[in-house]
């Protein structure tokens, strides 16, 4: 029998991306595995001037950075409405248990400008 893989940490972030036409961007936290991660957030509408095409921005539209230069992004989902969704960012790395710095630039509708926010993993 298989065991499910199992998070080492849990690092709360609640950070804020920002808000593009209506949509604001939320990073709830950061799920740590052996060799991958799963970043958590929330997009929240706020008198969104356009919806967008799925409920989270696509795994293309994420861009992590960490100490040793681009996180590859495999997958972002999302479940809920048009009104509120949260969803996680699958990622191909895990922080350091020294900790270091991660930014995370989000684009939430081609064509408008990302939004960025840096964020500190702490030591274990």
């Amino acid at each position: 029998m298989l065991t499910p893989p199992t998070p080492h940490r849990v690092v709360p972030l609640v950070t804020e991306l920002g808000t593009v036409a209506g949509h604001r961007l939320v990073l709830l936290s950061v799920e740590v595995y052996a060799t991958w991660s799963d970043l958590r957030f929330a997009r929240i509408d706020v008198a969104s001037e356009r919806p967008l095409p799925r409920r989270v921005p696509p795994a293309e539209a994420w861009t992590v950075t960490g100490p040793d230069g681009p996180i590859e992004v495999l997958d972002a989902v999302g479940r809920g409405d048009r009104a509120f969704s949260n969803g996680e960012v699958r990622l191909a790395a895990s922080p350091s248990d020294a900790g270091e710095t991660w930014t995370v630039e989000v684009e939430v509708l081609a064509g408008e400008e990302p939004v960025t926010a840096t964020v500190e993993l702490p030591p274990v």
